[in-house]
């Protein structure tokens, strides 16, 4: 562009006013086609989005009912109760991937909600004491099994919180099984539920490696996958904390952590509570 306008100021002072007039000319006409090709490509790239998210929104919900089929079909063989014991642990192994499929075809159609400003929120008044404890009971084989234990920590007289409860219960769920995961054996876990001026917090704290400060910035980025997760070769898609951020946020809310040199790392997020006169 540069080099263009010399040209104009060139032709101006140095050559004949029909010669310069045929350069402005000149000139005018690769602006034109530059500015063109410019708004090709910026149009080429939406495209290319829109296609790439009606692919992924086409492919996920193709998916979605043969993995819905195969896992009652699982269900069912399961039930015998004269399967054989090692046509039970296949067939265990079996349903254990297809759920994990499952849940990949799950959080890529929330993302492609998210991205395209189509994620559906309804939101209530809950208490996050229940939802948390809740969650803390239904996953108790799954921490016993990593050889860690649990602590629930809630604060008397804690206000309800509004919110998208599903939403949230998946977030809480994602930073919780996260703790686990990244745990080393024989720690425990704390869960702290805390009042705030005009929130509600939740922090969960484990014990193992730290999160790095080169994957600190990227920690939330859609399949980001940290260097202490490829370490310990923790299955993963990289969308969860993804998931987890545009869900808190979007309910008014807001997430973060704090990962100490020593190995404790705590991630927390914040919701609205309930006013008085509500």
């Amino acid at each position: 562009i540069g080099a263009i306008i010399g040209v104009n100021i060139a032709a101006r002072y140095y050559a004949d006013p029909e010669v310069a007039a045929l350069i402005v000319l000149a000139v005018t006409g690769i602006l034109l086609a530059i500015s063109h090709i410019i708004v090709r490509s910026f149009e080429r790239v939406a495209e290319a989005s829109r296609a790439r998210s009606e692919f992924v929104s086409i492919i996920s919900h193709q998916l979605r009912n043969p993995l819905s089929s195969i896992r009652w079909q699982l269900e069912i063989l399961l039930r015998d109760a004269n399967l054989d014991q090692k046509m039970r642990s296949y067939l265990e192994s079996v349903n254990e991937y297809n759920n994990r499929m499952a849940k990949l075809v799950n959080d890529l159609l929330t993302v492609n909600r998210i991205e395209s400003n189509r994620l559906v929120l309804a939101p209530s008044a809950f208490w996050m004491g229940n939802l948390v404890k809740k969650i803390v009971a239904d996953n108790a084989l799954f921490a016993n099994a990593s050889h860690i234990t649990i602590d629930l920590e809630e604060k008397k007289n804690i206000p309800p919180v509004y919110a998208d409860e599903n939403h949230i219960r998946w977030a809480v769920e994602n930073l919780r099984t996260n703790a686990i995961r990244y745990g080393s054996p024989r720690t425990s876990i704390a869960v702290r539920i805390n009042t705030e001026k005009t929130n509600v917090r939740v922090d969960i704290t484990n014990h193992g490696s730290p999160i790095l400060r080169s994957d600190a910035v990227r920690i939330f980025e859609k399949f980001f996958r940290a260097n202490n997760a490829q370490q310990k070769h923790v299955n993963g898609s990289g969308l969860g904390l993804f998931i987890a951020k545009a869900v808190v946020e979007a309910s008014g809310g807001a997430i973060g952590f704090v990962s100490e040199q020593s190995g404790e790392t705590t991630f927390w997020l914040t919701l609205p509570r309930v006013k008085k006169n509500e």
